[in-house]
């Protein structure tokens, strides 16, 4: 993937080879970023961890045809240090996943901001190796596996002209204290297959951006689950029959491989095939879609931006009432001013004229007055002539 991401062509002089050129980068980037957002260190200890129990299949059917019997003790610590070992980074990759998922949504109430940090993801991973290593090196060290032969009665040929019995053998990898430590390394196995089933359970709705394939993750864990609560018991039932045993855990153990394989990467590789230019991460990522959370959390928007609504049609609607008083107010208040100046202007008028009409009364009455003693002297005295 790094080497069809590197591309330094720029040419200067043509504006649509530099165009072509961003383009092919942003692709790239895109690429890398639903790779990215997968942590690829986890996917890459998946698959050292897958090819590790692939491997251990081929010691599995070697048996003392092909090495002697000195030799044979260590084929059995092979196995059992390379399916074990590769069982966990396997599986672990995986469980520190989900484990994370679902820490970081329990984490993400209380603080939003908070991302997952990769090495914690390798820490868990650790962890789990080296509670694997202390057990098998315990083993090895108390208790080693040695080679046992099992013998059994008697059998007669095929061809019955042949003077001879045939007795089979089995040889087995056993120590001592072999149905102990078997329960010890089971014990500690299905602890954690049983834990991460829960946690996947738990995380079945959840997507978290910072890991996009938690949901292939977790389908992958169910298949281990289902295919190990059946290998193991089945195993140890028919461990007698060398070849329905080794048919039966190789084809579970390749089965298993090969299936948590194809969840976890081919949606990558069909993606990136399919989009090499699009916004690959935005349609391969399933966390882009709504998740339980993600719903509750629009709900609550939802909720709250009808609310902000109602609030602020009630402010327009007391901001129109107000514009509508206090132009009311406006008008009133000139009606008032027009009115006032009218009366004002009328009085001055009126007084002037009952002035002038009581000092046109007061006029005529002093004439009056004064006229009429005059034609009274007259009259008296025309009457002494």
């Amino acid at each position: 993937m790094s080497q069809g991401c590197i591309c330094v062509r720029v040419h200067v002089h043509f504006r649509s080879d530099i165009s072509v050129e961003s383009d092919d980068i942003a692709g790239c980037l895109r690429i890398l970023l639903v790779i990215q957002s997968s942590h690829p260190v986890c996917n890459t200890i998946m698959l050292f961890g897958v090819i590790i129990c692939l491997i251990s299949v081929i010691l599995l059917g070697i048996d003392g045809r092909f090495v002697s019997s000195d030799e044979y003790p260590k084929i059995c610590q092979a196995r059992a240090w390379l399916l074990s070992t590769g069982f966990t980074l396997a599986y672990g990759a995986m469980f520190s996943k989900v484990w994370r998922v679902h820490r970081f949504t329990t984490k993400a109430k209380t603080d939003p901001k908070k991302k997952v940090e990769p090495w914690k993801l390798y820490t868990m991973v650790t962890g789990l190796l080296s509670v694997d290593l202390i057990i098998l090196i315990a083993w090895q060290v108390i208790d080693p596996l040695q080679r046992i032969l099992e013998t059994f009665p008697l059998e007669d040929p095929i061809s019955t002209t042949d003077d001879i019995k045939i007795r089979p053998e089995l040889e087995h990898c056993e120590s001592s204290q072999n149905s102990v430590w078997l329960g010890l390394v089971y014990g500690y196995k299905g602890l954690i297959l049983v834990f991460g089933l829960f946690l996947a359970y738990e995380t079945r709705s959840i997507k978290v951006k910072q890991i996009n394939d938690s949901r292939y993750v977790g389908m992958s864990i169910y298949n281990v689950v289902v295919l190990c609560l059946i290998t193991a018991p089945v195993g140890m039932v028919i461990a007698s029959q060398q070849d329905a045993s080794f048919v039966f855990v190789a084809l579970a153990v390749i089965f298993c491989c090969f299936l948590s394989m194809l969840l976890i990467f081919v949606p990558k590789v069909i993606e990136v095939i399919r989009h090499p230019k699009d916004k690959a991460e935005s349609k391969y990522n399933p966390d882009s879609g709504i998740s339980k959370e993600d719903e509750e959390r629009y709900q609550k928007l939802v909720t709250e931006n009808e609310e902000l609504q109602r609030l602020i049609a009630q402010k327009e609607e007391k901001i129109r009432l107000l514009r509508q008083r206090l132009a009311e107010r406006e008008s009133q208040m000139k009606t008032t001013e027009a009115n006032g100046s009218g009366i004002n202007a009328v009085a001055p008028m009126s007084c002037y004229t009952a002035g002038m009409a009581t000092t046109v009364l007061t006029t005529t009455t002093t004439m009056s007055y004064n006229i009429t003693p005059a034609v009274t002297t007259t009259a008296i005295t025309q009457v002494k002539f």
